[in-house]
């Protein structure tokens, strides 16, 4: 409701944000109800081509911590310094420092790996070959 309401239009509205500042398209994306800095930053990031930005959550301030700011670690994480986080990543990454985040948080995820396992003729479907490989999902 809030959204169509907007100049133009959701769509439009959206539409236009692609051409603005990541400060202002952040501004905006928060004017909508149930978005706040995290939201409107993977909002511009992975919708509005907003390389720059970067969605700061525990995971990212974990990794902010660990590698990048050593001297905020055991501090809690404020809208005042996900910002620092934010510039950090982008001093450091770059145009597509949203992207290098991506990456990084993915990484902190918990691991979840597909390794190779033999299927011999045993627990093989008759119609099958004698020997394939399959992929198992396991828990590291």
């Amino acid at each position: 409701k809030e959204l169509m309401a907007k100049p133009g239009g959701g769509a439009k509205w959206l539409a236009l944000l692609r051409d603005r500042e990541l400060l202002e398209v952040i501004e905006g994306l928060c004017t909508l109800p149930g978005v706040g800095p995290k939201v409107a930053a993977c909002i511009a990031l992975f919708s509005l081509d907003k390389n720059q930005a970067i969605p700061v959550d525990t995971h990212v301030w974990k990794v902010a911590t660990q590698y990048m700011l050593p001297e905020l670690a055991g501090k809690s994480l404020t809208p005042k310094l996900s910002i620092v986080v934010a510039d950090a990543f982008v001093a450091k990454f770059g145009e597509y420092a949203g992207w290098a985040q991506n990456v990084l948080f993915i990484g902190q995820l918990p691991a979840k790996k597909l390794v190779a396992t033999e299927v011999t003729s045993e627990t093989a479907k008759p119609t099958k070959r004698k020997r394939a490989t399959k992929m198992v999902e396991i828990q590291a």
